[in-house]
């Protein structure tokens, strides 16, 4: 008789038994605990087997899957076990009805010849999937125990639903396993070990485990019906809107009124003056109008409407007046829309009194912008810290070196001393020379007239010729000198001029060199005493102008001398 025949006779007789009996709890713990030992069974140790035909491979990769699932399966059903015996054992006794019913379907499957048959066997146990494990459920009622289920004692669990027989489960067709180097090669050695997971931990016997709280079914929905939506009105027509009244138009205000520029307004009513300027009307108050001897002659009279309606701007000042706080009693120059502040060694220099000022409230002095502070042109400062004197012009101030000041023989009174700060606040310019003087290079000993800002080079016999000596010099440094630029060399008009090279003669006049002929300087008695002989380089640089013709004789007397 074949293994095969022999296991289906044994699934035949099996029948199902139903089982009723009382117990105690302890005899229920030694039995839960004998049962959760038999799952956990050690490693065995499993030899070499040869693959014996296609196909094996899928097989045993099936078997190992089942066998995991198996061990799964215990596991969770253990775990069930365990939670039921805490729940009871806080009840101190109950009655278990057990109804296990148990499927078991062996199927041996001995593969190879019959001539082999000392070689190591195949066997193939098919199984089914195994159900979830159920927690007890939990009573509502306190004197109703719960129930739970004793573990089967065949190797296939109890289905979900005991109704339907337990059909094994077609296990998918699983992926080949591939030994590294011999792909998909059957007939070669592979290691087989024995399927299952991790070996579960076993409990204490003395700790109860929490029950878990079964998942409470959800209720079937039941469908609503739909009920049809009642058919839409239709939207009443809109009412034709109402148009608007047309706003009326707005009364345009009165324009305001022009007059000629510098026209002195006087409101007929207040007897308030501003001066009239590009439209606007700037306030002039009574100290100002005071000192601006307005009369009610010197202004036009005008409703109080129509001095309002002219737009009002700034506070009005003629240009060059002295104003003066009420409260400091500051002084300020007004220039430009701007004051400029006076400083109290400046208006002593210029003998500015209270009486020769317009003093005005402060916040009205306060409202107009201030620029630089006031010198007058050409007056001399000097500062308070380092005695240097400097001339005011063109707002900058000009060095004076102390050669210059002593040329220009400046004395104590003429001099005005300010505050560093107030120096320094002043911006400065080119170093000052006075119109006209000859300044001497201290190194290069050159000698120079200055005129227009600039240097004309005096050469040694044009200084010769002028007469000027060392008295008339200004010794000044090379780079004071140099930092001036220079212009045309200087020549007085009149003079004649000789090349040293060729001998020509011209006569200079206007920035220009006229030739002059031999006839001509023998008709004017043209004689060496008479002639500056220069450079060649230096007579070239003058621009040439037409050739020189004489004076023409006074009728009635002698011929004048050609002039030096």
């Amino acid at each position: 008789m074949s293994h095969e025949e022999l296991a289906g006779g044994h699934a035949r007789k099996a029948k199902r038994r139903k089982v009723e009996f009382l117990t105690s709890l302890e005899d229920l713990e030694g039995r839960l605990l004998l049962s959760t030992a038999r799952a956990f069974r050690p490693r065995q140790a499993v030899p070499l087997v040869r693959q014996q035909g296609p196909g094996m491979a899928e097989r045993f990769e099936a078997q190992a899957q089942r066998r995991a699932a198996m061990m799964a399966a215990r596991q969770e059903q253990a775990a069930a076990r365990l939670a039921s015996m805490g729940a009871m054992r806080m009840r101190g006794g109950f009655r278990v009805n057990i109804n296990p019913v148990i499927n078991v379907t062996p199927t041996f499957n001995v593969g190879g010849p019959a001539s082999h048959s000392n070689s190591n066997p195949t066997v193939t146990v098919p199984a089914a999937n195994p159900p979830a494990a159920q927690a007890p459920p939990q009573s509502t009622a306190p004197t109703t125990p719960p129930q739970a289920s004793t573990p089967p004692a065949a190797a296939n669990p109890t289905p979900a639903n005991p109704a339907t027989p337990n059909q094994p489960a077609t296990p998918a067709q699983p992926t080949k396993p591939t030994q590294p180097g011999r792909p998909n090669n059957p007939g070669q050695w592979t290691d087989i070990t024995r399927p299952g997971g991790p070996t579960p931990q076993t409990p204490k016997p003395g700790a109860p485990t929490k029950p878990t709280t079964p998942t409470t079914p959800s209720k079937p929905t039941t469908p609503t019906p739909t009920t049809p939506s009642k058919p839409t009105t239709p939207a009443e027509p809109s009412k034709p809107t109402t148009p608007a009244e047309p706003t009326k138009p707005t009364t345009p205000s009165k324009p305001a009124p022009t007059f000629p520029d510098g026209t002195v307004l006087r409101d007929e009513q207040t007897g308030e003056l501003g001066y009239y300027s590009q439209g606007k009307r700037g306030l002039i108050s009574p100290p100002v109008a005071e000192k601006m001897g307005l009369t009610v002659e010197k202004t036009k009279a005008v409703s109080t409407d129509d001095f309002q309606a002219v737009p009002k701007g700034p506070d009005y000042y003629p240009e060059g007046i002295f104003v003066r706080s009420d409260q400091t009693g500051e002084i300020s120059r007004f220039s430009a829309g701007k004051f400029h502040v006076v400083s109290t060694p400046v208006s002593t220099y210029l003998g500015i009194g209270v009486d020769a000022v317009a003093t005005i409230p402060a916040a009205q002095y306060g409202n107009t912008p201030k620029g630089d502070d006031y010198f007058p042109e050409n007056l001399l400062i000097q500062n308070q810290r380092t005695g240097e004197i400097n001339i005011y012009q063109a707002g900058e101030r000009h060095w004076i070196s102390v050669p210059v000041a002593a040329r220009m023989k400046l004395q104590p009174s003429q001099i005005v001393v300010i505050s560093p700060s107030q120096f320094d606040g002043v911006a400065r310019g080119k170093d000052y020379f006075p119109e006209g003087v000859y300044l001497q290079d201290q190194e290069s000993g050159e000698m120079a007239r200055y005129e227009g800002s600039k240097l004309r080079v005096v050469s040694s016999p044009v200084a010769a010729r002028l007469g000027i000596s060392a008295e008339d010099l200004i010794a000044v440094s090379s780079a004071q000198y140099k930092a001036v630029e220079k212009g045309a060399d200087y020549f007085v008009d009149g003079m004649f001029l000789k090349n040293n090279q060729t001998g020509e003669l011209a006569h200079y006049a206007g920035g220009q060199r006229h030739w002059v002929s031999s006839p001509v300087a023998a008709e004017i008695n043209l004689v060496d005493a008479m002639i500056t002989i220069i450079g060649a380089d230096q007579f070239n640089a003058i621009p040439r102008g037409g050739d020189y013709a004489p004076p023409p004789p006074v009728t009635g007397g002698p011929t004048p001398p050609a002039q030096a």
